[in-house]
Protein backbone atom coordinates (compact mmCIF):
# COMPACT_ATOMS: atom_id res chain seq x y z
CA UNK A 1 0.00 0.00 0.00
CA UNK A 2 2.81 2.39 0.89
CA UNK A 3 4.60 1.68 -2.38
CA UNK A 4 1.36 2.25 -4.29
CA UNK A 5 0.85 5.65 -2.65
CA UNK A 6 4.46 6.60 -3.40
CA UNK A 7 3.97 5.57 -7.02
CA UNK A 8 0.82 7.69 -7.24
CA UNK A 9 2.63 10.69 -5.75
CA UNK A 10 5.49 10.22 -8.22
CA UNK A 11 3.05 9.97 -11.14
CA UNK A 12 1.25 13.17 -10.13
CA UNK A 13 4.53 15.01 -9.66
CA UNK A 14 5.72 13.80 -13.07
CA UNK A 15 2.46 14.92 -14.69
CA UNK A 16 2.86 18.36 -13.18
CA UNK A 17 6.41 18.61 -14.47
CA UNK A 18 5.32 17.54 -17.95
CA UNK A 19 2.57 20.16 -18.06
CA UNK A 20 3.23 22.84 -20.66
CA UNK A 21 5.17 25.70 -19.11
CA UNK A 22 5.37 28.93 -21.03
CA UNK A 23 8.02 31.61 -20.83
CA UNK A 24 8.09 35.18 -22.09
CA UNK A 25 9.87 34.15 -25.29
CA UNK A 26 7.50 31.33 -26.23
CA UNK A 27 4.05 32.78 -25.52
CA UNK A 28 2.39 33.36 -28.93
CA UNK A 29 1.87 37.05 -29.75
CA UNK A 30 -1.69 37.20 -31.17
CA UNK A 31 -1.20 40.62 -32.74
CA UNK A 32 1.95 39.59 -34.51
CA UNK A 33 0.31 36.48 -35.90
CA UNK A 34 -3.16 37.64 -36.97
CA UNK A 35 -3.68 41.20 -35.68
CA UNK A 36 -5.73 39.97 -32.72
CA UNK A 37 -5.53 40.52 -28.96
CA UNK A 38 -6.09 37.20 -27.18
CA UNK A 39 -3.29 34.64 -26.72
CA UNK A 40 -4.91 31.32 -25.85
CA UNK A 41 -2.32 28.60 -26.65
CA UNK A 42 -3.68 26.11 -24.11
CA UNK A 43 -7.27 26.44 -25.39
CA UNK A 44 -8.61 27.50 -22.01
CA UNK A 45 -11.16 29.57 -23.94
CA UNK A 46 -13.23 28.30 -26.87
CA UNK A 47 -12.78 29.77 -30.33
CA UNK A 48 -16.11 31.60 -29.98
CA UNK A 49 -15.05 33.12 -26.65
CA UNK A 50 -11.73 34.25 -28.11
CA UNK A 51 -13.57 35.80 -31.07
CA UNK A 52 -15.96 37.68 -28.79
CA UNK A 53 -13.09 39.06 -26.71
CA UNK A 54 -11.17 40.10 -29.81
CA UNK A 55 -14.23 41.93 -31.19
CA UNK A 56 -14.82 43.76 -27.90
CA UNK A 57 -11.21 44.87 -27.60
CA UNK A 58 -11.04 45.94 -31.25
CA UNK A 59 -14.18 48.07 -30.90
CA UNK A 60 -12.76 49.75 -27.82
CA UNK A 61 -9.40 50.36 -29.46
CA UNK A 62 -11.04 51.92 -32.51
CA UNK A 63 -12.60 54.62 -30.31
CA UNK A 64 -10.01 55.18 -27.56
CA UNK A 65 -6.65 53.92 -28.94
CA UNK A 66 -6.27 51.96 -25.67
CA UNK A 67 -4.68 48.60 -26.44
CA UNK A 68 -5.54 45.47 -24.49
CA UNK A 69 -3.86 42.06 -24.62
CA UNK A 70 -5.33 39.00 -22.91
CA UNK A 71 -3.07 36.01 -22.18
CA UNK A 72 -4.55 32.71 -20.96
CA UNK A 73 -1.93 30.16 -19.84
CA UNK A 74 -2.04 26.91 -17.89
CA UNK A 75 1.45 27.26 -16.45
CA UNK A 76 4.50 29.50 -16.38
CA UNK A 77 6.42 27.13 -14.14
CA UNK A 78 7.87 28.78 -11.05
CA UNK A 79 7.97 32.25 -12.60
CA UNK A 80 6.36 35.08 -10.63
CA UNK A 81 3.19 36.13 -12.50
CA UNK A 82 3.71 39.86 -11.88
CA UNK A 83 7.27 39.80 -13.19
CA UNK A 84 6.15 37.63 -16.09
CA UNK A 85 3.37 40.09 -17.00
CA UNK A 86 5.73 43.10 -16.87
CA UNK A 87 8.32 41.38 -19.05
CA UNK A 88 5.72 40.14 -21.55
CA UNK A 89 4.08 43.57 -21.73
CA UNK A 90 7.38 45.27 -22.57
CA UNK A 91 8.43 42.53 -24.99
CA UNK A 92 5.23 42.89 -27.00
CA UNK A 93 5.06 46.68 -26.55
CA UNK A 94 1.35 46.79 -25.71
CA UNK A 95 0.02 50.33 -26.19
CA UNK A 96 0.64 53.16 -28.63
CA UNK A 97 4.26 54.29 -28.73
CA UNK A 98 4.65 57.55 -26.81
CA UNK A 99 1.21 57.20 -25.21
CA UNK A 100 1.99 53.94 -23.35
CA UNK A 101 -1.74 53.30 -23.03
CA UNK A 102 -1.68 49.52 -22.92
CA UNK A 103 -3.22 46.92 -20.63
CA UNK A 104 -2.14 43.28 -20.43
CA UNK A 105 -4.27 40.79 -18.51
CA UNK A 106 -2.41 37.58 -17.62
CA UNK A 107 -4.28 34.47 -16.44
CA UNK A 108 -2.19 31.62 -14.95
CA UNK A 109 -4.28 28.57 -14.15
CA UNK A 110 -1.94 26.41 -12.06
CA UNK A 111 -0.93 29.34 -9.84
CA UNK A 112 -4.60 30.47 -9.69
CA UNK A 113 -3.50 34.03 -10.39
CA UNK A 114 -4.60 36.94 -12.56
CA UNK A 115 -2.40 40.00 -13.17
CA UNK A 116 -3.19 43.40 -14.67
CA UNK A 117 -0.17 45.15 -16.19
CA UNK A 118 -0.75 48.78 -17.18
CA UNK A 119 1.34 51.13 -19.30
CA UNK A 120 2.64 54.41 -17.93
CA UNK A 121 -0.06 56.41 -19.72
CA UNK A 122 -2.89 54.28 -18.34
CA UNK A 123 -1.85 54.24 -14.67
CA UNK A 124 -3.85 57.38 -13.84
CA UNK A 125 -7.06 55.84 -15.22
CA UNK A 126 -6.61 52.19 -14.30
CA UNK A 127 -4.90 52.72 -10.95
CA UNK A 128 -3.51 49.79 -8.97
CA UNK A 129 -6.49 50.02 -6.62
CA UNK A 130 -8.99 50.09 -9.50
CA UNK A 131 -7.33 47.06 -11.13
CA UNK A 132 -7.57 45.14 -7.86
CA UNK A 133 -11.21 46.18 -7.45
CA UNK A 134 -12.08 44.90 -10.93
CA UNK A 135 -10.41 41.57 -10.19
CA UNK A 136 -12.09 41.11 -6.83
CA UNK A 137 -15.58 42.19 -7.93
CA UNK A 138 -15.82 40.90 -11.49
CA UNK A 139 -13.25 38.14 -12.03
CA UNK A 140 -12.18 36.24 -8.92
CA UNK A 141 -15.73 35.14 -7.93
CA UNK A 142 -16.15 33.66 -11.43
CA UNK A 143 -12.72 32.03 -11.46
CA UNK A 144 -13.40 30.37 -8.11
CA UNK A 145 -16.48 28.76 -9.67
CA UNK A 146 -14.48 27.55 -12.67
CA UNK A 147 -16.07 30.03 -15.09
CA UNK A 148 -12.81 31.32 -16.54
CA UNK A 149 -14.26 32.76 -19.74
CA UNK A 150 -17.06 34.54 -17.89
CA UNK A 151 -14.60 36.02 -15.38
CA UNK A 152 -12.29 37.20 -18.14
CA UNK A 153 -15.07 38.76 -20.24
CA UNK A 154 -16.48 40.53 -17.17
CA UNK A 155 -13.04 41.88 -16.26
CA UNK A 156 -12.33 43.06 -19.81
CA UNK A 157 -15.75 44.69 -20.11
CA UNK A 158 -15.31 46.62 -16.87
CA UNK A 159 -11.77 47.68 -17.82
CA UNK A 160 -12.94 48.93 -21.22
CA UNK A 161 -15.83 50.75 -19.61
CA UNK A 162 -13.45 52.59 -17.26
CA UNK A 163 -11.07 53.54 -20.08
CA UNK A 164 -14.02 54.87 -22.11
CA UNK A 165 -13.95 52.19 -24.75
CA UNK A 166 -17.41 50.86 -23.96
CA UNK A 167 -20.24 52.76 -22.31
CA UNK A 168 -22.64 51.13 -19.89
CA UNK A 169 -25.34 51.06 -22.62
CA UNK A 170 -23.02 50.05 -25.45
CA UNK A 171 -24.56 47.69 -28.01
CA UNK A 172 -21.49 45.48 -27.89
CA UNK A 173 -21.67 45.33 -24.11
CA UNK A 174 -25.29 44.17 -24.24
CA UNK A 175 -24.56 41.69 -27.02
CA UNK A 176 -21.58 40.23 -25.18
CA UNK A 177 -23.51 39.96 -21.94
CA UNK A 178 -26.23 38.07 -23.77
CA UNK A 179 -23.68 35.76 -25.34
CA UNK A 180 -22.25 34.84 -21.96
CA UNK A 181 -25.24 34.89 -19.66
CA UNK A 182 -28.55 34.23 -21.42
CA UNK A 183 -27.30 31.74 -24.06
CA UNK A 184 -30.30 31.59 -26.40
CA UNK A 185 -30.44 29.98 -29.83
CA UNK A 186 -31.23 31.77 -33.09
CA UNK A 187 -34.97 31.45 -32.45
CA UNK A 188 -34.62 33.14 -29.03
CA UNK A 189 -35.50 29.91 -27.27
CA UNK A 190 -33.63 29.07 -24.06
CA UNK A 191 -30.68 26.77 -24.60
CA UNK A 192 -31.35 23.49 -22.75
CA UNK A 193 -27.61 23.12 -22.14
CA UNK A 194 -27.63 26.45 -20.34
CA UNK A 195 -30.43 25.26 -18.03
CA UNK A 196 -28.44 22.13 -17.36
CA UNK A 197 -25.36 24.20 -16.55
CA UNK A 198 -27.40 26.42 -14.26
CA UNK A 199 -28.75 23.47 -12.31
CA UNK A 200 -25.28 21.95 -12.14
CA UNK A 201 -23.91 25.23 -10.78
CA UNK A 202 -26.79 25.45 -8.29
CA UNK A 203 -26.04 21.93 -7.09
CA UNK A 204 -22.36 22.74 -6.52
CA UNK A 205 -23.27 26.02 -4.86
CA UNK A 206 -25.59 24.29 -2.39
CA UNK A 207 -22.90 21.72 -1.58
CA UNK A 208 -20.31 24.41 -0.92
CA UNK A 209 -22.80 26.33 1.21
CA UNK A 210 -23.46 23.23 3.32
CA UNK A 211 -19.70 22.67 3.68
CA UNK A 212 -19.21 26.29 4.78
CA UNK A 213 -21.98 25.95 7.36
CA UNK A 214 -20.44 22.70 8.58
CA UNK A 215 -17.06 24.42 8.94
CA UNK A 216 -18.67 27.20 10.97
CA UNK A 217 -20.39 24.68 13.26
CA UNK A 218 -17.10 22.83 13.82
CA UNK A 219 -15.17 25.99 14.73
CA UNK A 220 -18.01 27.28 16.87
CA UNK A 221 -18.08 23.94 18.72
CA UNK A 222 -14.35 24.28 19.37
CA UNK A 223 -14.95 27.62 21.10
CA UNK A 224 -17.38 25.94 23.51
CA UNK A 225 -14.50 23.90 24.95
CA UNK A 226 -12.13 26.87 25.24
CA UNK A 227 -11.89 28.82 28.47
CA UNK A 228 -9.65 31.58 27.09
CA UNK A 229 -11.81 34.27 25.48
CA UNK A 230 -8.93 35.42 23.26
CA UNK A 231 -8.59 31.93 21.74
CA UNK A 232 -12.35 31.90 21.15
CA UNK A 233 -12.06 35.28 19.46
CA UNK A 234 -9.29 34.12 17.12
CA UNK A 235 -11.07 30.85 16.30
CA UNK A 236 -14.17 32.51 14.84
CA UNK A 237 -12.53 35.69 13.58
CA UNK A 238 -12.23 34.36 10.03
CA UNK A 239 -16.03 34.49 9.70
CA UNK A 240 -16.05 38.26 10.07
CA UNK A 241 -14.53 38.58 6.59
CA UNK A 242 -17.02 40.02 4.11
CA UNK A 243 -16.24 37.27 1.59
CA UNK A 244 -18.42 34.80 3.49
CA UNK A 245 -21.71 36.63 3.23
CA UNK A 246 -20.88 37.87 -0.26
CA UNK A 247 -20.52 34.29 -1.53
CA UNK A 248 -23.02 32.67 0.86
CA UNK A 249 -25.49 35.46 1.77
CA UNK A 250 -27.81 32.89 3.29
CA UNK A 251 -27.15 32.12 6.11
CA UNK A 252 -23.80 33.91 6.57
CA UNK A 253 -25.31 37.38 6.92
CA UNK A 254 -26.90 36.13 10.13
CA UNK A 255 -23.71 34.28 11.10
CA UNK A 256 -21.72 37.48 10.56
CA UNK A 257 -23.73 39.59 13.00
CA UNK A 258 -24.03 36.72 15.47
CA UNK A 259 -20.25 36.21 15.36
CA UNK A 260 -19.50 39.94 15.67
CA UNK A 261 -21.64 40.16 18.82
CA UNK A 262 -20.01 37.06 20.26
CA UNK A 263 -16.52 38.38 19.60
CA UNK A 264 -17.36 41.74 21.15
CA UNK A 265 -18.62 39.91 24.24
CA UNK A 266 -15.49 37.74 24.43
CA UNK A 267 -13.23 40.74 23.99
CA UNK A 268 -14.82 42.55 26.92
CA UNK A 269 -15.35 39.57 29.25
CA UNK A 270 -13.42 40.04 32.54
CA UNK A 271 -10.23 38.02 32.55
CA UNK A 272 -8.30 36.09 35.15
CA UNK A 273 -4.67 37.11 35.47
CA UNK A 274 -2.33 34.31 34.33
CA UNK A 275 0.22 35.59 36.89
CA UNK A 276 -1.80 36.10 40.06
CA UNK A 277 -5.15 34.47 39.34
CA UNK A 278 -6.96 37.71 40.22
CA UNK A 279 -9.79 39.25 38.23
CA UNK A 280 -8.63 41.92 35.76
CA UNK A 281 -10.47 44.91 34.33
CA UNK A 282 -10.05 46.45 30.89
CA UNK A 283 -8.81 50.02 30.49
CA UNK A 284 -10.36 52.52 28.10
CA UNK A 285 -8.55 53.59 24.91
CA UNK A 286 -7.32 56.77 26.62
CA UNK A 287 -6.26 55.04 29.81
CA UNK A 288 -4.30 52.21 28.17
CA UNK A 289 -1.81 54.49 26.39
CA UNK A 290 0.30 54.89 29.53
CA UNK A 291 0.95 51.13 29.51
CA UNK A 292 1.80 50.89 25.80
CA UNK A 293 5.10 51.51 24.05
CA UNK A 294 5.38 54.42 21.64
CA UNK A 295 5.39 52.00 18.70
CA UNK A 296 2.22 50.32 19.94
CA UNK A 297 0.48 53.69 20.25
CA UNK A 298 1.52 54.48 16.68
CA UNK A 299 0.12 51.12 15.52
CA UNK A 300 -3.18 52.02 17.14
CA UNK A 301 -3.20 55.49 15.57
CA UNK A 302 -2.66 54.13 12.06
CA UNK A 303 -5.04 51.22 12.78
CA UNK A 304 -2.63 48.43 11.87
CA UNK A 305 -3.01 46.81 15.32
CA UNK A 306 -5.40 47.52 18.19
CA UNK A 307 -4.42 46.82 21.80
CA UNK A 308 -6.40 46.02 24.92
CA UNK A 309 -4.75 46.55 28.32
CA UNK A 310 -6.02 44.64 31.37
CA UNK A 311 -5.05 45.31 35.01
CA UNK A 312 -5.70 43.60 38.32
CA UNK A 313 -5.46 45.17 41.78
CA UNK A 314 -1.94 43.74 42.11
CA UNK A 315 0.83 46.25 41.25
CA UNK A 316 2.57 45.40 37.98
CA UNK A 317 -0.02 42.81 37.02
CA UNK A 318 -0.62 43.90 33.41
CA UNK A 319 -1.89 41.97 30.40
CA UNK A 320 -1.61 43.47 26.90
CA UNK A 321 -3.52 41.75 24.08
CA UNK A 322 -3.08 42.68 20.42
CA UNK A 323 -5.70 42.48 17.67
CA UNK A 324 -4.22 42.72 14.19
CA UNK A 325 -6.20 43.93 11.22
CA UNK A 326 -6.78 41.41 8.43
CA UNK A 327 -5.58 43.75 5.71
CA UNK A 328 -3.27 46.72 6.13
CA UNK A 329 -0.87 48.74 3.99
CA UNK A 330 1.61 48.56 6.87
CA UNK A 331 4.19 45.85 7.49
CA UNK A 332 6.77 45.17 10.18
CA UNK A 333 9.58 47.73 10.26
CA UNK A 334 13.00 46.08 9.85
CA UNK A 335 14.42 48.43 12.51
CA UNK A 336 11.86 48.89 15.31
CA UNK A 337 9.81 45.76 14.45
CA UNK A 338 6.47 47.53 14.84
CA UNK A 339 3.82 47.26 12.13
CA UNK A 340 4.30 50.84 11.02
CA UNK A 341 6.27 50.43 7.78
CA UNK A 342 4.61 51.53 4.53
CA UNK A 343 5.37 52.38 0.90
CA UNK A 344 5.56 56.16 0.51
CA UNK A 345 5.99 56.15 -3.25
CA UNK A 346 6.94 54.07 -6.27
CA UNK A 347 7.94 56.13 -9.29
CA UNK A 348 9.86 56.06 -12.54
CA UNK A 349 13.18 57.93 -12.48
CA UNK A 350 14.25 57.31 -16.06
CA UNK A 351 11.97 55.77 -18.67
CA UNK A 352 13.30 52.81 -20.64
CA UNK A 353 14.17 53.20 -24.31
CA UNK A 354 14.89 50.76 -27.09
CA UNK A 355 18.61 51.07 -26.41
CA UNK A 356 18.71 51.18 -22.62
CA UNK A 357 16.72 50.07 -19.59
CA UNK A 358 14.97 52.50 -17.27
CA UNK A 359 15.17 53.05 -13.55
CA UNK A 360 12.45 53.06 -10.92
CA UNK A 361 12.56 54.09 -7.29
CA UNK A 362 10.53 52.77 -4.37
CA UNK A 363 10.61 54.29 -0.89
CA UNK A 364 9.40 52.76 2.40
CA UNK A 365 9.11 54.75 5.63
CA UNK A 366 8.34 53.81 9.23
CA UNK A 367 5.83 56.05 10.98
CA UNK A 368 7.21 55.06 14.37
CA UNK A 369 10.99 55.34 14.19
CA UNK A 370 11.21 57.24 10.86
CA UNK A 371 13.48 54.58 9.41
CA UNK A 372 13.39 54.79 5.63
CA UNK A 373 14.73 52.74 2.76
CA UNK A 374 14.95 53.67 -0.90
CA UNK A 375 15.33 50.88 -3.43
CA UNK A 376 16.29 51.46 -7.04
CA UNK A 377 15.20 48.84 -9.56
CA UNK A 378 15.65 48.29 -13.26
CA UNK A 379 12.83 48.65 -15.76
CA UNK A 380 13.42 46.38 -18.79
CA UNK A 381 14.25 48.25 -21.96
CA UNK A 382 11.80 48.40 -24.80
CA UNK A 383 12.06 45.75 -27.47
CA UNK A 384 11.73 46.50 -31.16
CA UNK A 385 9.81 43.88 -33.13
CA UNK A 386 11.30 42.64 -36.36
CA UNK A 387 8.32 43.96 -38.29
CA UNK A 388 7.88 47.16 -36.31
CA UNK A 389 7.77 49.16 -39.53
CA UNK A 390 4.15 48.16 -39.88
CA UNK A 391 3.33 48.34 -36.17
CA UNK A 392 2.97 52.09 -36.09
CA UNK A 393 0.02 51.82 -38.42
CA UNK A 394 -1.60 48.92 -36.61
CA UNK A 395 -2.90 50.84 -33.65
CA UNK A 396 -5.17 53.84 -33.54
CA UNK A 397 -7.58 51.89 -35.73
CA UNK A 398 -7.67 48.72 -37.77
CA UNK A 399 -4.46 47.97 -39.56
CA UNK A 400 -4.34 47.17 -43.24
CA UNK A 401 -1.18 45.14 -42.65
CA UNK A 402 -1.81 41.59 -41.53
CA UNK A 403 0.48 40.08 -38.94
CA UNK A 404 1.53 43.39 -37.34
CA UNK A 405 2.95 43.62 -33.82
CA UNK A 406 1.68 45.73 -30.91
CA UNK A 407 2.25 49.48 -30.94
CA UNK A 408 5.43 49.92 -28.90
CA UNK A 409 4.05 50.84 -25.46
CA UNK A 410 5.87 50.17 -22.20
CA UNK A 411 5.13 49.54 -18.53
CA UNK A 412 7.02 50.11 -15.30
CA UNK A 413 5.09 47.54 -13.28
CA UNK A 414 1.77 49.30 -12.75
CA UNK A 415 -1.35 47.26 -12.10
CA UNK A 416 -2.39 44.66 -9.56
CA UNK A 417 -2.86 40.93 -9.10
CA UNK A 418 -5.25 38.61 -7.29
CA UNK A 419 -5.38 34.93 -6.42
CA UNK A 420 -8.36 32.61 -6.14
Amino acid sequence: MKKFLLFQAFTIALAIQLQAQWNVETVPNPHEKNNKFVSNPDNILTNNEVSNLNNLIQESEDSTKVQVAVVMLKSIGTAVPKEFATALFNKWGVGVKGMDNGLLILFVMDQRRVEFETGYGLEAILTDAKCYEIQQNYMIPRFKEGYYSQGMIDGVLKSLEITGGLSANSDSLITSSENYSSKTDNNNNPDPNYNSSYHSFLGYYIRFTVLAIFLYIILFSITLFQSDCFIKYKTLRIFTLYIWFLIFPIPFVLFYYFTKNLMETWRNTPRISPKTGRIMHKLSEKEDNQYLQAGQITEENIKSIDYDVWLSDEPGDILVISYKRWFSEYSSCPKCKFKTYFKEYDRVITSPTYSSSGTGERKHVCKNCNHSAIVRYTIPRKTQSSNSSSSSGSFGGRSSFGGSSFGGGSSGGGGAGSSW
